[in-house]
């Protein structure tokens, strides 16, 4: 009979390693045949299935008969049936054990009349037993007989178990001949390769050494014998697994390695039991937070010690509105805490933090998750929490001391550990700065920490930061943590778990608001019905808008006071810090006058406590004062010793106590409860309270502080007044200047062309809002003082573009905006997230008409129908004149906004931009009716003058933009129209429009169409323009379609800008054009152009763009020389070639044409950059000509370098635009007097590259830029680390220089390039 063990091998056995990995903490195995074929489901790619299939089915096949052809021949020889099978376990729970058994279940009694049956049976046992050990082709069980595959399987975690024993191994393995001398070598002396690097290289060389042996069973199983002399039992349990899987037979003495004593096993499961079900965080006061959090870690990288001793936590602490976030640190989860480091010594793992941070919380959550089951990165047989509070612990002698549940395992399990020099013990001892300074210098905690005993042990310890100090200067340390609490989204899961004290409804509530990047959403629902649920939802929006109270519930305790004042007033927060810190203490002293025979509820306010509690809370905030002024948190007892009896007997429980050096020393529960008190003992003392408001208003440490002040004095007094009435507080928006051409071109469009073109710059200034004051405002809620602010901005214009303003700031705008009674000339709003508009319209609650915004510019991100109807239905917008309005994603109905906008009865100016909305399920008939409604309100309108309405990226059906049309076409006031489309799914638009409003509109004197010709119908029937058009725009989205059908039917246009090719006789139908732009692509057009213009005396301002290079010929240059000598009314001149560089030849023309020209003013052109004369002939021209006033210069890489690659590129242009091009133009700058306006750029410039010869060039330029007598501003659009640092250092003294010599004179304003490259 053959032995079915065999026949199991031959198709695939279930894993041993997979058994070895999970066998059970006594060292017992316990194989499952369904668990083993279960875990090897789906383990074949389907390319081994393939080539697998067909062997395995042959097999089968041959079985089959085979067992079948015995059977028979049993029958005829009447064998009888007898040999044990290996013992199985079948699915249906009956264990199989012998033929005999078989039998009987089938024919009870088994007679052999009925062996043809059994022997079917047998056959169907045997195919069923094939299916249950794996399908072969789904199935194929374990690597077999393959050494190769085997390590390979196993490599990873040989590696990891090999770095904390690698020099240990690498002798063994040497010593045996199993690896090559040079390979233990560069083990042992290499430096600047990590233990774990060496690991994985030696299980390489392992590996390479296996597939090149003779016998390659022989040696791995030599390998897993010198794992298994190493006595650990990691590389023990790898080492008996493979073994397994070899067929091979386990050493004697691995049991004794790879288990452990049975009464070490359980008292460790004891204590997993007591870990388990203590909870991770401690209830104490305030009321325990949450279920199981213990805040956010960061990895500390190395520092010094001293500097560790001088904390910053008392400046994070005390920043307003920010939540902390330590920079030179990196975050890490709780599990890799214990992560393996370089080091093959045991860990050595510092965890420190301020008080009320959640240390000891943490060292809970460790031993929760150890109870639980295995650490991630180790196999601790025991943990032990050893806290120094106990004195037991602090003055241990042995070991057994440290176990602080007695029983009677205690010394047998003690024992073991010792044997084993702490190998498998993990113990965490918390609170090292409660330990008196000689037991931190002798005593056995001591000297396990530093190794001297129980060397082979992991040992954490926690401590307050100002203890750490010397911990962290040994030598073996294997990391430092620090404990800087909740983050953002921890702050809202313990909101969650601790308001909804139902577990499956608050990870339910958890889940509801998370995204599919597994982060929290920006604003939380709850389709839940539990109040608890709807109340931790409200408290989680609401921290949103109020980041200053959200940025300190990073620290436990504080979280826990927010919840709790929350919770007690009904789901509300107080509008003000100062308020809610007020109610949290009330409630402190509430709790700690209960052993005085004082009734908490008699307690109503702070201000009114009976004398026996308001003197001691006197005596607390005049010591918080006097510390805070000497920026101490910490003090000692003789510093108490002014302070009455009752104060000391248990400080209103508003103090925590710690040793320090033998020295007991005390600190308030939070920096922010001492900066309140600070606060309350100023607000009680008139005589000085203005005082020290103003000898601390600029000190940064003292701002929360003045922030409570605010709150508890409200600013009342008139000498608070100063600080809000600054003269003339300029805070209005800084924007490029434009060039002439711009200026003159978009003022045909627009009545405030800067506007549509002129971006903010950079500068100092946007340091000058003024937030702090908008928080004391608000805090105090002093509406007086809202209107003095308010009379000092400068022309009552407000700029906050590219100021950033968190969601407090924004209630804090909206409350000053609420109370100024000011009509505002003009606020620029910057960019508005949908959460900041909600927060500031909210705050506009004010219906009077005295407050009132002439001009508003803003940019709102992903707003919804419902924030815009509120932002325009507030008073503040009612009488508006101007809107520069640009929505950026979100979801709302074009039309429906549109008409919101135009529905404001005073509003002259509307431009709105449309950038990848998405319009909301909407019925179809009432959308057409609200296009309607927008185009009977544009012809009704009698206000609007100017409209402009783009559409990029945007959904849109095709309703609206013709019912501007139509409604335009009607309309008697409007002059200007800008229409836009671009990258949209538009449907054509109707027939006829377009003609309709050119022949009906009798009001339009500028109109500016980009709208694509796929949009248009095929054929646009012009035939009649009755539109008193001066000036004409016709897109890059529109083509020849819409310019072939237009401009033949318009006459007499003062602008036209182009986007395709030069018209044939222009001029003959405009003679008075202003201004034009259009394109240039044949030399013969360029050639028609320029020669119109020689004796032309209209043009003002030409842009041309060369479209081919074939255009450049040198008739064109002689053309457009002879134009410029010839033409002395052109005055702006812009030739645009992005694609292609004028030659060098063509610049002489261009040179010599400006020479004899003077009624040019700016100039705008490309040039190559290259070491030719003409390009330093074309600057000297410039350098003499005082007409040219503004000048736009890009130096792009000259033809012959355009197959170089970008690299090649920038090594030739930089030191070209460095020792070229600046020399050039300073010494352009040292003789030109008149020059206003100059923009600079240079392509394919290094960075980063940096010479001490160039650092003078640059040097030298930015003395002539600061000292040129008619300079206005500078831009240079190239990127460069070297112009940047260089002003750095300079400006200063470049400043006073320039103030000292031309005191009349303003400074000129620089605009660098930001360094935005990696």
């Amino acid at each position: 009979m053959i032995d079915v063990s065999q026949w199991r091998a031959s198709i695939g056995l279930w894993n041993y390693c997979q058994a070895a990995s999970s066998r059970p903490a006594n060292g017992r195995h316990s194989h499952s045949f369904k668990a083993a074929v279960d875990s090897k489901a789906g383990s074949t790619t389907s390319g081994e299935k393939t080539s697998k299939l067909p062997a395995a089915l042959s097999l089968i096949a041959f079985l089959l008969f085979f067992f079948l052809f015995l059977s028979l021949l049993r029958h005829i020889l009447i064998i009888p049936l007898t040999g044990n099978c290996y013992q199985v376990q079948c699915t249906t729970g009956v264990t199989v054990t012998d033929t005999n058994y078989l039998q009987s279940v089938v024919l009870p009694g088994g007679s052999s009349s009925n062996l043809i049956y059994n022997d079917l049976y047998l056959i169907v046992c045997l195919r069923k037993l094939l299916l249950l050990s794996g399908d072969v082709e789904l199935n194929p069980g374990p690597i077999t007989g393959n050494p190769e595959d085997i390590l390979r399987t196993h490599s990873a975690k040989l590696t990891d178990a090999i770095t904390t024993n690698l020099y240990k191994v690498t002798d063994a393995l040497y010593a045996k001949g199993l690896i090559p001398l040079d390979t233990k070598d560069n083990i042992q002396t290499v430096t600047g390769i990590s233990h774990y690097r060496k690991s994985s290289q030696l299980v390489s060389v392992i590996q390479q050494q296996l597939e090149s042996s003779l016998n390659p069973e022989q040696y791995l199983i030599d390998i897993c014998h010198v794992l298994i002399n190493q006595q650990h039992r990691t590389l023990t349990d790898i080492a008996t697994s493979i073994l397994h899987q070899l067929g091979q037979s386990i050493p004697d003495n691995v049991t004794s390695i790879s288990s452990i004593p049975d009464d070490v096993q359980g008292y460790a499961d004891n204590m997993r039991q007591r870990y388990k079900h203590q909870p991770v965080v401690a209830t104490d006061w305030p009321p325990r937070i949450g279920k199981d959090y213990f805040g956010r870690l960061a990895l500390v990288e190395t520092q010094d010690s001293s500097t560790q001793a001088e904390s910053a936590w008392h400046m994070l602490r005390g920043q307003v509105d920010k939540t902390v976030k330590l920079t030179g640190h990196k975050e890490i989860r709780v599990e890799d805490v214990l992560k393996h480091t370089d080091s093959p010594l045991s860990l050595r793992v510092v965890i420190d933090g301020p008080p009320g941070i959640g240390k000891t919380t943490l060292c809970c959550k460790l031993l929760n998750m150890w109870s639980n089951g295995p650490l991630v990165h180790h196999q601790y047989d025991l943990v032990l929490y050893c806290s120094f509070r106990n004195s037991k612990i602090a003055t241990a002698t042995t070991l057994a001391d440290l176990f602080v549940r007695q029983r009677y395992e205690v010394p047998m399990v003690s024992e073991w550990f010792e044997k084993r020099d702490g190998e498998g013990l993990l113990i965490i001892f918390d609170g090292w700065d409660e330990l008196s300074e000689q037991l931190r210098q002798s005593s056995l905690a001591a000297s396990i920490i530093h190794r001297k005993q129980l060397d082979q042990c992991s040992v954490i310890v926690t401590s307050r930061s100002y203890a750490s100090s010397s911990l962290l200067k040994m030598d073996t340390l294997s990391r430092h943590v620090q404990i800087i609490g909740f983050s953002k989204e921890e702050v809202s899961t313990v909101i969650i778990q601790t308001i909804q004290k139902d577990t499956k409804l608050a990870q339910e509530l958890i889940d509801e608001n998370t995204n599919s990047w597994n982060q929290y959403k920006s604003h939380f629902t709850t389709t839940q019905s539990s109040e608890d649920s709807k109340l931790a939802v409200k408290l989680i929006n609401d921290l949103k808008v109020r980041n200053d109270v959200q940025s300190l519930c990073y620290v436990p305790l504080v979280c826990s006071m927010v919840i709790l004042v929350y919770c007690k007033e009904g789901g509300h927060l107080p509008t003000t810090l100062t308020q809610l810190y007020e109610n949290f203490i009330l409630q402190t002293i509430r709790r700690h006058v209960k052993r005085h025979d004082i009734n908490p509820r008699t307690l109503a306010s702070l201000s009114s406590l009976p004398s026996q509690l308001a003197k001691p809370l006197q005596e607390m905030c005049q010591l918080a004062y006097t510390n805070l002024v000497d920026t101490r948190m910490t003090f000692s007892s003789h510093q108490l010793q002014s302070l009455s009896e009752a104060v000391k007997e248990d400080y209103l429980g508003l103090m925590t106590t710690f040793i320090d050096k033998d020295m007991e020393k005390y600190q308030f529960l939070h920096l922010s409860i001492q900066e309140f008190l600070a606060a309350w003992w100023i607000a009680k003392h008139e005589k000085k309270r203005e005082e020290v408001f103003k000898d601390h208003f600029d000190d940064d440490h003292f701002r929360m502080c003045l922030r409570f002040l605010a709150g508890l004095t409200h600013l009342e007094h008139e000498s608070y007044q100063q600080y809000f009435n600054k003269q003339q507080l300029d805070l209005q928006c800084k924007r490029k200047p434009m060039f002439g051409f711009e200026t003159f071109h978009l003022s045909y469009f627009y009545q405030n062309p800067e506007f549509n073109e002129c971006g903010h710059i950079r500068s100092d200034d946007f340091d000058n809002v003024p937030i702090l004051l908008l928080q004391l405002l608000y805090e105090s809620q002093n509406k007086t003082l809202c209107q003095v602010l308010a009379q000092f901005i400068k022309n009552h214009s407000l700029c906050l573009d590219r100021v950033s303003l968190s969601l407090f700031d924004w209630l804090c705008l909206s409350y000053f905006m609420n109370n100024s009674n000011t009509t505002w000339n003009y606020l620029h709003l910057g960019e508005i997230p949908h959460q900041s508009l909600s927060v500031f319209t909210a705050g506009l609650t004010n219906n009077s008409l005295q407050i009132q915004c002439k001009r508003l510019e803003l940019r709102l991100d992903e707003p919804t129908d419902e924030s815009l109807d509120k932002l325009l239905q507030s008073s503040l917008l009612y009488n508006m004149q101007e809107c520069y309005c640009e929505l950026s994603f979100g979801q709302y109905v074009p039309c429906l906004v549109l008409l919101q906008f135009l529905n404001l009865p005073q509003l002259k100016i509307l431009h709105l931009i449309i950038e990848n909305s998405a319009i909301p399920t909407v019925n179809n008939t009432d959308y057409t009716d609200k296009c309607t409604a927008l185009e009977k309100c544009i012809e009704i309108n009698s206000t609007l003058q100017e409209m402009k309405v783009e559409y990029n990226e945007s959904e849109e059906v095709t309703s609206t933009i013709p019912s501007v049309i139509r409604g335009v076409t009607r309309n008697k006031t409007i002059v200007s129209l800008t229409l836009g489309i671009s990258g949209a799914t538009f449907s054509p638009l109707p027939d006829g429009v377009i003609e309709q409003l050119l022949k009906d509109n009798n009001t339009l004197q500028a109109l500016s169409l980009n709208i694509p010709d796929r949009l248009l119908q095929s054929s646009l029937n012009i035939v009649e323009v009755n539109t008193p058009l001066t000036a004409l725009e016709i897109g890059e989205e529109s083509n020849a379609l819409l310019t072939s059908s237009l401009l033949p039917h318009i006459k007499g246009l003062h602008c036209l800008i182009l986007h395709e090719p030069y018209p044939h006789l222009l001029f003959l139908s405009h003679p008075s054009l202003h201004t034009l732009t259009l394109p240039l692509d044949t030399a013969k057009s360029a050639i028609e152009l320029f020669s119109n213009l020689r004796t032309n005396t209209t043009l003002k301002a030409l842009s041309v763009e060369i479209k081919k290079e074939r255009a450049y010929t040198s008739s064109m240059g002689t053309s457009l020389q002879d134009m410029l000598t010839q033409n002395q009314t052109l005055k702006y001149l812009e030739i645009d070639n992005n694609r292609y560089i004028i030659s060098i030849s063509f610049l002489s023309f261009l040179a010599t044409g400006l020479r004899h020209n003077t009624s040019l003013q700016q100039l705008s052109v490309s040039i190559p950059l290259s070491l030719n004369e003409e390009i330093r002939t074309f600057i000297n021209v410039i350098s003499q000509k005082n007409n040219l006033t503004e000048l736009k210069v890009s130096f792009k890489p000259d033809q012959s370098y355009s197959n170089n690659s970008r690299k090649e590129k920038e090594q030739i242009m930089t030191p070209l635009f460095y020792e070229q091009v600046l020399p050039a133009v300073t010494n352009m700058l040292q003789s030109h007097t008149t020059i206003r306006l100059l923009r600079l750029e240079c392509e394919y410039i290094d960075v980063w590259s940096s010479q001490p010869n160039w650092i003078k060039l640059v040097q030298h330029l930015y003395e002539t830029i600061f000292t040129n007598p008619s300079l206005e501003y500078i831009e240079i659009s190239t990127e460069s680390t070297l112009l940047v640092d260089t002003l750095k250092d300079q400006k200063t003294t470049l400043i006073d220089r320039h103030r000292k010599e031309q005191p009349h004179k303003l400074l000129p304003f620089f605009n660098l390039a930001e360094i935005t490259s990696e």
